[in-house]
């Protein structure tokens, strides 16, 4: 998380230096979704998950579906950074460099590591930013840990 927030700084005070205010506001909304995504998976709360999600989106009750089971069977540690970002005050596109760690919640269970680049569009609906897609879908799914 130090390093969001380390990018969020920087990526501030670059934007106000170049006179873009508003865009550098619509970073850091954008920067506050990415960081609710990595608490709700690690903090066990699907609805905080979903919650920045366009109900709309396709593939969305896949993906409920996906993490629910995840979090249902394993402990989730996330850790996400982003990588590029580009849009402006309505539309935006961000790549996120995503590393989940899942550890069954048997005792000795396996660890299951995944580290992808997870690309996401979002859209402004209101005074709020809403994920519209994220890919791959299958970045979430449970592993077989009983395997």
């Amino acid at each position: 998380m130090r390093a969001i927030a380390l990018s969020v700084v920087i990526a501030l005070a670059l934007a106000c230096f170049n006179g873009a205010p508003l865009l550098a506001d619509a970073h850091s909304d954008v920067i506050q979704v990415v960081s609710s995504l990595a608490d709700g998976l690690t903090g066990v709360n699907v609805p905080e998950f979903m919650d920045v999600f366009d109900k709309e989106m396709p593939g969305y009750d896949t993906l409920r579906a996906y993490v629910t089971a995840l979090t249902n069977q394993a402990e989730v540690n996330s850790s996400i950074e982003p990588v590029q970002e580009t849009g402006d005050n309505q539309k935006r596109s961000i790549e996120l460099d995503w590393y989940l760690e899942v550890r069954s919640l048997l005792q000795d269970g396996p660890i299951v590591q995944r580290r992808e680049v997870i690309h996401c569009e979002l859209e402004k609906e209101g005074r709020k930013w809403k994920i519209v897609s994220i890919k791959p879908l299958d970045f979430f799914a449970p592993p077989k840990l009983d395997q």
